[in-house]
């Protein structure tokens, strides 16, 4: 151990990453610690808004967007709703890509293979062990491995650690398959209890996942079977990869004397959907911060104050939904405004509070367009309706090309 880092990271994702990429540019010496090689395979939907990712970097991210999304369909037990998206406002990318990508522009120095087993916080810095009997010393330490992460097992941190239980295939369609899902996120309910399924798009593949809370042995893959098999895509041969998503039960210390901890790590996962690439590279970059302006003791407050607040306000909701699944579905998943909040909130331009109002806030609007629409119909006939409700609703032209009767459900694949 000869060489002093100014910040050592442990786990090369998008918050460990991103973190590395903001304090490069403040002139930091960072070393990142990978266990795996890169790129390394991650299970992820790998969702992402492309005004997030404008917001937080300023380079284009074009070379690993995989496919641009425009809709989302809503399967609710045999019905499908589907509603639009802005114009390339939502894209997917492969986890391996992303990661690599990011650290690339981040410039730091980045150890591949180094398997972190223990970490001492001392007066004036961290020193890491890797499996190899060798250590790395930083004046501060991030940790960035994930939802069972080491580094908070061996500082005391997270105590209340729980999680959910997530799988996902990367699955080979056939080209009929895959024009039919290429630009459509598909949200699939009423399937598992407290839980639901998933299929992004890709290039040239879909991603298929499932995830739920307290599964029972064996529903995930049972079911990812038979609803892969109802929407003509087969998992034969094809690795299920399991993996947890951390829930946030309440506020906790995220940071020791000279550690924080961001991302999975930090138990920053959306309780009702799951996703965390967002919330990782919001936490990489206000952990950053914390330690170039030197209030680490303020971390785990600002965590809570522009993430944690939201995160509980979701998990209080994610409780809701689930034990009236039907109610909440048939209230609102045909309305752009629940649409538009999820936008919202993938670009991180509201939390849930915002979302929460802005989506059942807008149901009288969507009521209303849709009782004057159904009126229109029987007295001057479908199109006359649908244009009525696009106008009433305030839609952009390119979504209005594309919408769909909200109150005609088609069947599902």
């Amino acid at each position: 151990m000869e060489t002093l880092y100014d910040v050592v990271i442990v786990g090369g994702g998008p918050g460990g990453a991103s973190a590395a990429y903001t304090l490069e540019q403040a002139g930091q010496r960072v070393l990142v610690l990978e266990k795996q090689s890169l790129p390394r395979y991650k299970a992820c939907g790998g969702g992402l808004s492309t005004r997030m990712l404008r917001s937080q970097f300023p380079f284009s991210f074009d070379p690993v967007i995989e496919a641009r999304v425009t809709q989302v369909a809503f399967d609710l037990g045999g019905r499908t709703v589907r509603m639009p998206l802005s114009e390339d406002s939502v894209v997917t990318v492969m986890r391996d890509r992303l990661d690599a990508f990011i650290l690339a522009h981040a410039g730091a120095e980045v150890i591949q293979g180094a398997d972190v087993r223990n970490v001492e916080e001392h007066a004036d810095n961290v020193v890491v062990s890797t499996s190899d009997g060798r250590s790395y010393a930083g004046r501060y330490l991030i940790g960035a491995d994930g939802a069972n992460s080491m580094i908070a097992h061996r500082l005391g941190l997270r105590r209340r650690k729980t999680t959910a239980a997530a799988i996902e295939v990367e699955a080979q369609v056939s080209e009929t398959t895959l024009r039919r899902l290429g630009d459509t996120f598909v949200f699939i309910f009423h399937e598992v209890r407290m839980g639901y399924l998933w299929i992004f798009p890709k290039s040239d593949h879909v991603s298929i996942g499932i995830g739920a809370l307290h599964p029972r042995p064996g529903d995930l893959q049972a079911t990812l079977q038979r609803v892969a098999g109802r929407y003509g895509i087969s998992l034969a041969g094809a690795a299920m990869h399991g993996h947890p998503i951390p829930i946030r039960m309440g506020r906790e210390p995220l940071a020791g004397r000279r550690s924080l901890l961001v991302g999975d790590a930090a138990g920053l996962a959306d309780p009702f959907t799951g996703e965390g690439i967002r919330l990782a590279i919001k936490s990489g970059r206000l952990a950053a911060e914390a330690i170039l302006e030197g209030r680490l003791e303020a971390y785990s407050d600002t965590i809570h104050r522009e993430i944690g607040r939201s995160l509980s306000l979701g998990l209080g909701l994610s409780w809701l939904f689930y034990h009236l699944p039907g109610f909440f579905l048939r209230l609102g998943a045909g309305s752009p405004f629940v649409t538009a909040a999820f936008a919202d909130m993938l670009a991180d331009r509201a939390g849930y509070a915002e979302a929460i109002f802005l989506a059942f806030g807008g149901l009288p609007a969507f009521w209303l367009s849709e009782g004057l629409a159904e009126v229109t119909e029987r007295v001057t006939g479908p199109s006359q309706a649908m244009r009525l409700r696009r106008s009433l609703l305030g839609l952009e032209p390119a979504q209005r090309d594309r919408i769909e009767s909200p109150g005609r459900p088609e069947t599902s694949p």
